[in-house]
């Protein structure tokens, strides 16, 4: 089908090709033998497709788990207001029930993309890679976000580095294989999301005790540019003031004169008129 449409094209086009030339461009098994390789070109297709979905989701990741605040939830909103209860329950909702489900994920796709990358690793050793970098984001997360993004962008490509240049290549049999050897281990991926609950819950404490103990200087810088915010706009409004009140004095003036100019001129018409009234009388009376 595809060799009739193709030649079509050409005719239309008033190109003219050799049989051969035709077929060689419609054998889709052929393109990948011209680089003298016995690789099937749906399988370069299903590789590149691969990568492309792997380097989308560590792309989408990887700055979404390396935040210290991973969800903020702006809770000091509630705190203000005196609603203790509702802080509460938003930070609980937030480290108990959000947090383990954005590692789950994390945990799953990415052990999915490992425990295919590297066939010759054990499971045991596919999850131990994936829980040792989701913990060591989380820790660097809390020192330094920069470096935590770092961790979560640098090793997750540099696996597919040296998968890519390794000598794997997978068949569909070979695919359904390690799928099968991935299912009985998927229940212990319960136990590894509760072990980054609890690091979290410790660097947590950590966190805010240190908070306490010593203010942060992003804090204190924050409250400093706030303060020259506020100070700017201050000067600024009271310059906006000072004009329009200058302006209402102006037009306050402006008004002023222009209804005394306005009554002069009446009193100066209502002279004249009476002026000519009493003139017009008198001729009459002379008359």
């Amino acid at each position: 089908m595809f060799h009739f449409v193709l030649f079509g094209l050409l005719t239309l086009g008033g190109i003219t090709f050799d049989d051969n030339l035709i077929s060689t461009l419609t054998d889709l098994e052929n393109i990948t033998s011209q680089f003298g390789t016995d690789v099937p070109v749906t399988d370069l297709i299903g590789y590149s497709i691969g990568m492309v979905i792997y380097g989308i989701f560590i792309w989408n990741f990887y700055r979404f788990l390396a935040r210290r605040e991973m969800i903020p939830l702006r809770l000091k909103k509630y705190q203000t207001d005196g609603k203790k209860i509702t802080s509460i329950i938003a930070y609980v909702f937030k480290y108990v029930i959000i947090f383990p489900l954005v590692i789950l994920v994390w945990f799953v796709v990415y052990s999915t993309f490992l425990f295919f990358m590297a066939p010759d690793l054990p499971t045991e050793h596919v999850f131990l890679i994936v829980i040792s970098l989701v913990v060591t984001v989380r820790i660097s997360a809390y020192y330094k976000e920069d470096l935590a993004k770092d961790f979560a962008k640098l090793i997750p490509f540099a696996l597919l580095g040296i998968f890519l240049t390794s000598n794997i290549f997978f068949t569909p049999n070979d695919i359904l294989d390690r799928a099968y050897g991935f299912v009985p281990f998927l229940g212990k991926i319960l136990g590894f999301v509760i072990y980054a609950i609890l690091v979290e819950s410790i660097l947590r404490i950590l966190f805010l005790t240190k908070r306490k103990i010593l203010p942060v200087a992003e804090e204190k810088l924050a409250e400093q540019i706030e303060e020259q915010i506020d100070e700017k706009i201050k000067v600024h409004v009271e310059k906006i003031e000072e004009k329009q009140k200058n302006l209402e004095q102006k037009i306050e003036k402006e008004t002023d004169e222009i209804e005394k100019k306005m009554e002069k001129e009446s009193n100066e018409i209502k002279k004249k008129l009476d002026k000519e009234n009493t003139t017009s009388n008198k001729d009459s009376i002379e008359k």
